[in-house]
Order: C-alpha cells, then structure tokens, then sequence
C-alpha cells in the first residue's frame, strides 16, 4: 500500500492507494483514498479515462460542473458512480475532504452493478439510484469500517462476492484486452474478426459492457496515453487524478514534442492528436500544460 502526504500553499493532503487482488485485476485496478485540508477553493480538471470510478464520501459535498452543457452544478453527497465519459468535467474543492476511490474497469463495474454501461456513459449517478441494494451494502460494510486499509478490504471482500459467479462473453473481453493492451492502436475494423462476430453485434456488446462502442474507446486509450506523455507524471494504470486550474507544469514537463507524441501514442499526425486531445481535455497540449485550459462554454 503507498502512503503519501503533501503540503503546499493551497493547504495539506494525503493519499492512500492500493492494487487490487490479482484475482481482481481484471475487474477492479485499485482504491485510492484522500483526506485534504484546502486553505482555499481549487477548481480541478477531471479529464476522460478508461476507468468507471465509485466515490465514497466521508467530508464535504463536492460540486461536479458539466463543462460541456448548461446545466445547473450537480451536488454529491455520500457516494456515487462516474461511467465513462466523453469530455472532461470540472469540480470545486474546499475546506476538509475525505473521500474514497473503487477504480473499476468497465467490464468490472458491468459485473458489479448488473446494468448496462451506456446508461451510466457521460453521467455522475448517486449510488442509491443506481442501485438501492448496492448502495446498502456499501452503507453496511464499507462506510462503516474504521481507517483506509479496513475499507479496501471491505470493498474487497463485496466485489469479489458479486463478480465473481458471473462471466463476460470470451470474445467481448478478448476484444477489450487487445484495445487495451495495444492502447487503441489496434484497428477497430479487425475487432470484429478477433472476436468472431459482427462489427454490429460488436458495438452493441461494447455499448452494454463497458459503456462506449470500440472506436470511442480507441480513441479514449490513445489520449490516456498521450495525457501520460504530456505530463511526464503518472504510469499507465495509475489512478487517474484530477488537474488543478490554473496550476502550469514544471519546466521539465514543457519539453514536449507533440509530432513524438502523436506517432508514439498512434494518431495519424500532429493535427489529428491536437485535435483529439482538444476534444477529450478542454484545451490544447500546450495550453493544457501550462495551466491555461480553453474556457468552459
């Protein structure tokens, strides 16, 4: 389990973060915890990635801002469901904060949750409406346990009581493993054919299992990477933490060479990537680290 605490001008935090048990892996990555004292209020970047994230709140109420709609803030309160999403999303963070992260894959939230994932895609939905049962059972055996460790292994100890007497389709999961494993640098028109059905049947089962159809995960596996190189500051599968607005990178992290990036990370040129990770970010590369994101429309 890593341990770390931080202190800077915007107050103090600690993060704890654990894997999963291998017999898990491919269902849940991890758990991330976080309990923080913000001297004033931040504004974080929550950016697309292939992960469905479950929050577990101990603290204050957090404010989730729909950066691409005019909708009115949404509040949360005790915990909640992230499914995959589109573009990036902002959020408002002050005073003390203690909260929790299940970080799903999306097979594995499919399997947790028993529903189908596109109706979570592009949406914050409290625990108790998507799934009163569940959200019991969390209430019960993992909001109550005492300190970090104790809740990951509660957590634990329910998903693997509720994934495992189910299965996903071999040639679905087959299909997921070979985008991921080449992130999304596979060509989406020969996923039909490593999964020995339709390109047809093949969104569809995308759309139920994991939320989005092959191509959009492609596309969501090759700006995560990109967003790894651009950053120069967390590996593959590490929990993927929101930015702080207006916070630029190091000076070592401006070093960037976005024509590397786009052919390491499989866009067709430097153009395309820009463009695509516009698209999922809010900003440009350059703009984006340098703290000076595209204002929110």
């Amino acid at each position: 389990m890593r341990v770390a605490e931080y202190t800077s001008e915007l107050g103090r935090w600690d993060e704890v973060e654990r894997v999963s048990d291998p017999r898990l892996r491919p269902y849940v990555h991890g758990y991330f915890a976080t309990s923080s004292a913000l001297a004033r209020p931040v504004r974080e970047r929550h950016l697309p990635a292939t992960e469905v994230p479950m929050l577990l709140n101990f603290g204050a109420s957090h404010t989730r801002v729909d950066a691409e709609s005019d909708s009115e803030p949404q509040r949360l309160d005790h915990a909640w469901v992230t499914g995959l999403q589109t573009h990036y999303h902002l959020s408002d963070a002050i005073g003390d904060r203690r909260f929790m992260v299940v970080r799903f894959t999306p097979l594995g939230a499919h399997l947790f949750f028993r529903l189908s994932m596109d109706s979570l895609t592009d949406r914050t939905v409290p625990l108790e409406q998507v799934d009163l049962r569940v959200a019991s059972l969390v209430s019960d055996h993992v909001m109550v346990a005492r300190g970090w460790a104790e809740r990951f292994d509660a957590m634990e100890r329910l998903i693997g009581s509720r994934v495992t007497p189910f299965a996903v389709p071999p040639n679905i999961e087959r299909a997921w493993n070979v985008l991921v494993r080449t992130s999304g640098r596979t060509p989406v028109g020969s996923l039909a054919s490593t999964a020995g059905c339709s390109h047809r049947h093949l969104i569809q089962q995308f759309r139920t299992r994991i939320g989005l159809p092959p191509k959009k995960i492609a596309m969501l596996l090759r700006f995560n990477r990109s967003i790894n190189a651009v950053t120069h500051s967390q590996p593959a599968n590490s929990a993927r933490k929101p930015y702080l607005e207006g916070s630029p990178a190091d000076d070592d992290a401006l070093e960037a060479h976005w024509a590397y990036i786009a052919a390491e990370c499989g866009y067709f040129d430097q153009s395309h990537f820009i463009h695509e990770f516009k698209t999922f970010a809010g900003a440009t590369p350059s703009a984006f680290q340098r703290g000076i994101p595209t204002p929110a429309s």
